[in-house]
């Protein structure tokens, strides 16, 4: 059968990957980015998260998944950052998914109502250094999630996933070479790095969650990191 998926930020890379997973399944798919062009076949959408969301209002009436993919990788020292970076981050990880979030909950909410999937990090549960600003972020928004998820049950399942680093162009500076690459990877046990294919299927099974049984949940994909030493 097929679903109407909002996807928002589709220029980003797991993004693309996963608005192409829901193309291949028939889903009519709605996405969003500040240019209005995106490499997703569907409808394109220009919207900034955190401006006039009014556009979103000619959205289909019902929405059965929602999927809010910017992010930021700011790593600094505590000395070197500024309220700016903290409040950049922020903006970009946790109010902009509020306030898209928000907008649409009336759509995700009828019919049989919807599975939301938001992205998080590793970095949120576990302690690393640099990573104080980002971890603030998403941290605030997975304790959002899993609050929404328990005062919107059972009309919505709400999950998300907290990847360590994967090959995107975002974090490039972290994987600029070989070394860089090979140094990351040896720090998970499963010695290698996520890529964003691998997480754009888990966001994929995720958006058939609550025909799944699962909510709440924060999926720890880091290939060990968070959990084996």
């Amino acid at each position: 059968m097929s679903k109407n998926i909002l996807i928002i930020g589709g220029n980003s890379e797991i993004g693309k990957h996963l608005g192409k997973l829901c193309h291949k399944d028939g889903y009519s798919l709605f996405v969003t980015s500040r240019s209005g062009q995106t490499e997703i076949e569907g409808t394109q959408i220009q919207c900034d998260p955190l401006g006039d969301l009014s556009v979103l209002d000619e959205l289909p009436e019902s929405l059965d998944g929602f999927v809010y993919c910017p992010g930021t990788i700011n790593l600094k020292s505590l000395q070197r950052m500024t309220l700016d970076d903290l409040q950049n981050d922020m903006n970009i990880n946790f109010f902009g998914a509020f306030n898209t979030f928000k907008h649409v909950l009336s759509k995700l909410k009828k019919d049989n109502g919807a599975s939301a999937v938001f992205f998080s990090t590793v970095a949120a549960q576990t302690g690393m250094t640099f990573h104080s600003s980002i971890a603030a972020a998403k941290g605030a928004l997975e304790s959002f999630a899993k609050a929404s998820a328990a005062e919107l049950a059972p009309r919505l399942a709400i999950n998300v996933i907290a990847p360590s680093i994967t090959k995107t162009p975002m974090a490039s500076n972290l994987l600029s070479d070989d070394k860089k690459i090979d140094a990351s990877a040896d720090r998970h046990p499963l010695k290698e790095i996520g890529s964003p294919e691998q997480v754009a299927k888990t966001a994929r099974f995720l958006l058939d969650a609550k025909e799944n049984w699962i909510t709440g949940q924060i999926v720890n994909q880091d290939g060990g990191m968070s959990t084996l030493k």
